[in-house]
């Protein structure tokens, strides 16, 4: 059973997740000129999606450690272990884990890389976050 203090932990990134993926929604349409040429929306647009991969880890952590299990050491293989200890489906914890890529993506590749996983985020990954916050509010509130 999660303590008190670790489901408050989840809630709040879970809140904070929801209301960048909320600001998100403005730039679902963008295009790669926009992106390339306005750098303050691919800056925005990039902060906002690393926020949400930093709170998925976060709050994957939290849960792991919760189990009583060995964190893992790379960001793609916390997310992955939520499927392998059934906190959420595997299939789930492999597409949410291209989203631990993406934010490593985002922090070291050239604009035309970031930009096909930025697209594919925007118009893709977003559902599967929100299948993954569904998930971990019933998992927190079992």
């Amino acid at each position: 059973m999660l303590k008190d203090s670790d489901k408050i932990n989840v809630i709040k990134r879970i809140e904070f997740i929801q209301i960048e993926l909320e600001d998100l929604k403005e730039h679902k349409e963008l295009s790669f000129q926009e992106y390339n040429a306005n750098r303050i929306v691919r800056r925005n647009v990039e902060r906002m999606i690393e926020n949400i991969a930093n709170a998925l880890i976060d709050i994957s952590k939290i849960l792991i450690a919760n189990e009583n299990v060995e964190i893992p050491d790379s960001y793609r293989e916390i997310i992955l272990k939520l499927g392998e200890i059934k906190v959420i489906d595997i299939e789930l914890a492999k597409s949410i884990a291209e989203i631990a890529r993406l934010r490593n993506v985002l922090a070291y590749q050239y604009l035309d890389i970031k930009w096909s996983y930025i697209r594919n985020f925007l118009t893709k990954k977003i559902d599967g976050v929100y299948e993954f916050l569904r998930a971990i509010e019933l998992y927190i509130n079992n």
